[in-house]
């Protein structure tokens, strides 16, 4: 039997166009909260908001503070409280490092850190005052194991790791809850050249849908965990690289999606 626990609950999820955020927030309506739904494509929150009958959609760019400020006053102004934050947008660079082009460094960095900051630290203002409310950070596996063609992905991951740690801490004595979300690779429109890659190499790739996510998400919060890692073997990972780095690297480098590409002469 399905419990009462997200039944009358307030969450926010960014990211909520497509994949893990859009499959998230069907799941939290379907468990009874109401979803207020945030991202850049104005078309498809419109559409999602629409099949899912009681959501709100609010275009935002996490980038812009401006945009945080409208979408936590507009979902306040609304219902007068916000239980839950999904912080789930965030883009992906997939190149190697010596390859990648300073602006879309610091491109993804702004989205998926600063961005991602930025948006914890908008819900707080209302959260720190209710003395409840629950903070989800999605992050990566990559952001605890690195990966060949991910390097700066993953700097910008275990950053955003790093301060979900921090923040959890420090808001423990206030009632506000931070949970870290540590997928795998996710079948979603971002990791689409990744999978074709692996492919094209003859590599078998095992992506999980963003439905499980959406699941290790949700239930994750009901059991008030910490830290979610899906599926079961990126935890197995993690501790491999956490006892044996060395062993854990070469399994990344052999099960690496794709081939650096040759050095370019020197000029």
């Amino acid at each position: 039997m399905m419990s009462d626990f997200f039944k009358g609950k307030i969450a926010i999820v960014t990211g909520a166009s497509s994949g893990i955020g859009a499959a998230t927030a069907r799941l939290l309506a379907e468990r009874g909260a109401t979803v207020v739904l945030a991202a850049r494509r104005k078309d498809e929150l419109e559409n999602l908001a629409r099949e899912l009958g009681d959501a709100k959609a609010i275009a935002v760019d996490v980038t812009k503070e401006a945009d945080l400020d409208r979408l936590v006053h507009e979902t306040f102004k609304a219902y007068g409280r916000i239980d839950i934050l999904v912080n789930n947008a965030g883009v992906l660079l997939y190149k190697p490092i010596v390859d990648s082009r300073p602006e879309e460094v610091r491109g993804m960095m702004e989205v998926n850190f600063f961005g991602a900051a930025a948006c914890a630290m908008a819900v707080l203002k209302v959260m720190r005052r209710q003395r409840s409310g629950w903070i989800v950070n999605v992050s990566s596996i990559a952001g605890r194991v690195a990966f060949p063609n991910l390097g700066y992905y993953s700097a910008t991951k275990f950053a955003f790791t790093g301060f979900s740690e921090a923040l959890r801490q420090e808001l423990a004595p206030e009632g506000v809850k931070v949970m870290s979300v540590n997928p795998g690779t996710v079948r979603t429109e971002m990791t689409r050249k990744i999978m074709e890659d692996a492919e094209a190499r003859g590599k078998r790739t095992l992506p999980i849908t963003p439905e499980r996510v959406a699941r290790a998400i949700v239930n994750g919060i009901e059991s008030g965990k910490m830290e979610v890692y899906v599926p079961f073997l990126t935890y197995v990972l993690y501790c491999l690289h956490f006892l044996f780095p060395k062993f854990a690297e070469w399994l990344a480098w052999h099960f690496r999606a794709s081939d650096p590409a040759p050095p370019a002469p020197y000029p």
